[in-house]
């Protein structure tokens, strides 16, 4: 059995690298009955109207398994009552638990030996997630140390699942702004084209000269060709088909949409999570989306750099430029890629001046440095 230091210690590395909830929970449970004298535990949520549900468990025995975990899960409880009463806040001894005395009792010879648990509230802050229950064979009563490694254990979930959450929100906010800017893009330019044409289409209707009827209908067909082209980027920015085939497949063929010449650079050993590699898409799009509009060229530059510690991203062209203090807060493009770094815990810097063309760097460490 682990110290109650190293298995603290252990617990909180765990939670700190895990993004996803389930295995999360799973996770924590199972350290903390392999490496303490705890034999089983499991884990409610409980919701805003009081409800409980089993979120997790591990090691239960065959009474508590039966039946969907039906001694588990069925009538109510003692912890669950107090909890949602808020009258629950450390961990406690449960002198009498009605499901294990059910359980027992119905199925004796099936229940391990387990008749009493000790349980503990998941909180972080104001918040509050659930409980967390353990019990150990034979024993009637936790020591004041277990009880202690308990509300350690249930404070390090609160505020993993707290973090959780929060980040959950993050995105669903990022979506929100992403969403809002599209809608933006669209109105500015999409909407506009199809305005222009459909003036410049009721106009040539009262032309009575050939020769500027032609120009009418070239001028139309030209501007809805625009328009299409406008609106795949958008809808490549909604769904970035082709990244399944790796970013860079991905950025060439984003390129072509905006009719950008490209040139991309790899240096060193390209290997990076699904979730980064989508960013830094998203990043890409927007530093391309910016020459098009902004920069007066069609020629931009792509760099990808992999050292051990670092990720580096350069997008660079050698357009008009402008001056990045102007620009600061208002180009809802500058702003976006700014987000998107800081999210991954990088550094973004604007290098541009007048006539000079721009220099776009994306900072991301490595390997946990």
């Amino acid at each position: 059995m682990k110290s109650k230091l190293q298995l603290l210690k252990d617990i909180a590395e765990f939670l700190n690298t895990e993004t996803h909830r389930q295995s999360m929970i799973d996770g924590a449970l199972k350290m903390l009955i392999d490496h303490s004298n705890f034999k089983t535990g499991w884990i409610f949520f409980i919701n805003e109207d009081g409800r409980h549900e089993l979120s997790a468990h591990y090691q239960l025995p065959p009474t508590l398994q039966y039946n969907g975990h039906t001694y588990l899960c069925n009538d109510k409880c003692w912890c669950v009552n107090k909890f949602n009463k808020g009258e629950l806040s450390n961990a406690t001894n449960i002198v009498a638990c009605s499901r294990l005395e059910k359980a027992a009792r119905e199925m004796p010879d099936e229940n391990n030996n387990i008749t009493h648990h000790a349980t503990v509230p998941l909180i972080s802050g104001v918040e509050s997630f659930g409980l967390l229950n353990v019990a150990t064979p034979y024993s009637t009563e936790f020591q004041k140390d277990e009880l202690d490694l308990l509300e350690s254990v249930a404070f390090q979930l609160g505020s993993t699942l707290k973090r959780l959450d929060l980040t959950t929100r993050e995105k669903e906010n990022m979506i929100i702004k992403e969403r809002q800017r599209l809608a933006r893009e669209l109105h500015d330019s999409v909407n506009q084209m199809l305005f222009s044409i459909g003036i410049t289409s009721h106009a040539a209707k009262a032309l009575k000269d050939s020769e500027q009827s032609s120009l009418a209908f070239e001028r139309i067909e030209n501007t809805s060709k625009y328009a299409m082209k406008e609106m795949k980027a958008l809808i490549w920015q909604l769904k970035p088909i082709g990244l399944e085939n790796g970013i860079i497949e991905a950025v060439n063929h984003y390129a072509k949409i905006l009719d950008l010449n490209i040139e991309i650079t790899v240096n060193g050993f390209y290997n990076i999570p699904d979730e980064t590699e989508i960013e830094l898409y998203r990043i890409v799009q927007e530093g391309l989306n910016n020459i098009r509009k902004h920069a007066g060229t069609k020629n931009a530059e792509v760099l990808l750099e992999f050292t051990d510690e670092e990720l580096r991203l350069v997008i660079s062209d050698k357009g008009r430029g402008f001056i990045p203090a102007e620009k600061t807060g208002v180009s809802h493009g500058l702003t976006n890629m700014h987000e998107r770094v800081h999210k991954m815990g990088g550094s973004f810097e604007i290098q541009s001046r007048q006539g000079l063309g721009t220099v776009l760097i994306t900072r991301i460490k490595l390997g946990g440095n």
